[in-house]
C-alpha cells in the first residue's frame, strides 16, 4: 500500500523519466540527419555534425533530469520526517543538513534494503550536485567499495550495467543513459521500501482511513467505535489496532480515537 507521499514521488520521477526518453527518440532523429526544423518554430537551429549535436543535448537533458528527480527524493524525505515525528531517531537522521547525510541516515533503519542501494542513491545526489554546484565531493572510500563490491548484482539485476564506467563516468561528468536508467531504478527502489517498511501513511488520518478502505476494514473498524462505554471503545481499538495495523505508534492512539468512526460513501 503506497503513501500518498510516495505517490507524488513516482509521479514526478515518472514524468521525468518519459520525457527523457521522448527526448532521446527525437534527437535519434537528429542524430541521423533526419531531422528538419519546422518553418514555425521560431528558433535558429543547425548543425554541421548532427551526431556530436544530438549527443551533447542527450547528455544535456541527462544531467538536467538528475534535478528533477534529487528534489522528488527530498520531497519525499520531508514528506517522512513530517509523518515519523514520534520516531526520534529516525526524525534525527532526517533532520541532517545534507541530502546524502539523510539518506545515508535513513538507510540505515532499513532491513531489506540491497547493500548497494544507498550507495547509488548517494551517488545520484553527489552527480546532481556536481551538475548544479560544480561540486567536487565524491563517494567515500566506503562508498565506492560498497558498489564495486556489488557490481555482479548490479550487473544482473540492471540490464548488465558496468558499474567501474559508471564511476568513471561520474569522475568525468559524461553520465550515459544507462547510468541515468540505473540511478533512477536504484533510487524508486530505495524509496519504495523506506515506505514499505516505514510505513508513514499510518501515522496520518488521511493515510490511516485510506489503508482501512483498502483493506474492507472500515466496517469493522466502526463498529467497534460504535460500542457502549469509553473503556470497551478503548480496549477494542487498542486490540484492533495491535492486531491489524501493529506499525500504528501509541501516541497516535488518542487521535485516530478522537476522530471516531470512518464516513463511508453511499453505495
Amino acid at each position: 500500500m503506497e503513501s500518498e507521499g510516495l505517490n507524488k514521488f513516482l509521479e514526478i520521477v515518472g514524468d521525468a523519466v518519459h520525457s527523457v526518453n521522448t527526448i532521446c527518440v527525437g534527437l535519434s532523429s537528429v542524430a541521423s540527419g533526419a531531422a528538419v526544423k519546422p518553418s514555425d518554430l521560431t528558433i535558429g537551429w543547425s548543425s554541421s555534425n548532427p551526431d556530436t549535436a544530438a549527443a551533447k543535448a542527450r547528455l544535456f537533458a541527462l544531467r538536467g533530469s538528475l534535478v528533477f528527480v534529487e528534489e522528488a527524493l527530498l520531497k519525499y524525505l520531508d514528506f517522512l520526517k513530517a509523518c515519523l515525528t514520534d520516531e526520534p531517531k529516525i526524525s534525527t537522521a532526517l533532520a541532517s543538513e545534507g541530502a546524502a547525510e539523510r539518506v545515508i541516515g535513513v538507510s540505515k533503519f532499513l532491513s531489506n534494503a540491497e547493500p548497494y542501494w544507498w550507495p547509488m542513491v548517494v551517488l545520484l545526489i553527489r552527480w546532481r550536485n556536481k551538475v548544479v554546484h560544480e561540486s567536487t565531493i565524491r563517494l567515500t572510500v566506503h562508498q565506492a567499495n560498497l558498489l564495486t563490491n556489488n557490481a555482479d548484482a548490479l550487473k544482473n539485476k540492471h540490464a548488465g550495467i558496468e558499474i567501474s564506467q559508471t564511476l568513471s563516468n561520474f569522475e568525468s561528468g559524461q553520465i550515459t543513459l544507462k547510468d541515468f536508467t540505473t540511478l533512477i531504478a536504484v533510487t524508486v527502489r530505495f524509496v519504495r521500501m523506506l515506505d514499505e517498511e516505514l510505513e508513514p501513511r499510518l501515522h496520518t488520518l488521511e493515510g490511516f482511513e485510506i489503508r482501512l478502505k483498502q483493506r474492507n476494514l472500515v466496517r469493522v473498524f466502526n463498529q467497534l467505535m460504535n460500542s457502549n462505554g469509553e473503556e470497551t471503545r478503548r480496549r477494542k481499538l487498542k486490540a484492533f489496532l495491535q492486531s491489524e495495523f501493529s506499525a500504528v505508534p501509541d501516541t497516535f492512539f488518542e487521535e485516530i480515537y478522537k476522530n471516531g468512526p470512518i464516513s463511508q460513501p453511499r453505495a
